[in-house]
């Protein structure tokens, strides 16, 4: 079953976490890119969820590595979440990048 493509922002506290559901390509990642830095400027800690992600692309990559830097720049945690459920391709190109350690949850 395929899930709708969604990026969802879940705020409490002074931690966010960015949930993104189904494929995501070019052009969810300005979106994306923008809703992450808007999170920085404010100052919180960010999670970002992949459990029900099925397919990132390079450029979703190049935003979440950008928004990673300039979170640990700014001394807030940058972290990721990956589930039974997350698709092969994104643990695949997280492994790649080095981004993954393993296949349990949640990355640092």
């Amino acid at each position: 079953m395929r899930l709708p493509n969604d990026i969802a922002v879940t705020v409490e506290d002074d931690r966010a976490t960015v949930a993104l559901t189904g494929e995501h390509e070019a052009y969810s990642a300005d979106r994306l890119a923008r809703r992450l830095t808007a999170l920085i400027v404010e100052g919180a800690g960010i999670t970002v969820d992949l459990t029900h992600a099925e397919f990132i692309d390079s450029t979703v990559v190049g935003a979440l590595i950008a928004a990673r830097r300039r979170a640990q720049e700014a001394g807030l945690a940058f972290d990721f979440e990956l589930g039974d459920e997350t698709g092969w391709p994104v643990r695949r190109l997280l492994e790649i990048i080095g981004l993954a350690t393993g296949s349990t949850s949640p990355l640092h």
